[in-house]
């Protein structure tokens, strides 16, 4: 697999990379886009035929609301989005667990007005404490 067969632009904010998931089971396949900087995402399911050809079976387009990534300590978790807007609770737990739990990750929200996703908390690269050249952290 190609690296540019791993992500496509958003349909959304533009972003240059959103993820591009695939499964297959016989000959049915889904493949889902989602962006990890608004939450745009897009599902599909394919049939293949004989002659390698694939049949879209089904197409899902939904708006992002914003995304986010939580890695709880020693832990891993994929990226999520919101695909209506989340209330202040789930806003609330995500920073909680960003800024005083522990977690590493980042919460990003989509501003309709604006047209643009501004990040909330954490850093999209934020995945480990990183160890600075001096041994601080």
């Amino acid at each position: 697999m190609q690296l540019s067969e791993m992500h496509t632009r958003c349909g959304q904010c533009h972003f240059n990379y959103s993820r591009i998931d695939t499964e297959a089971w016989g000959r049915f396949s889904s493949r889902r886009i989602m962006c990890p900087i608004c939450g745009w995402t897009v599902y599909e399911e394919h049939r293949w035929e004989e002659n390698g050809e694939s049949v879209l079976m089904k197409r899902n387009e939904a708006q992002g609301f914003g995304a986010y990534r939580l890695i709880p300590p020693g832990g891993y978790t994929g990226y999520n989005a919101f695909h209506s807007e989340p209330p202040p609770e789930v806003l609330n737990n995500i920073k909680e667990l960003l800024t005083e739990k522990g977690w590493k990750g980042y919460l990003s929200i989509w501003d309709s007005k604006e047209k643009k996703a501004m990040l909330v908390t954490g850093h999209p690269l934020n995945k480990f404490d990183l160890v600075g050249a001096n041994g601080s952290k």
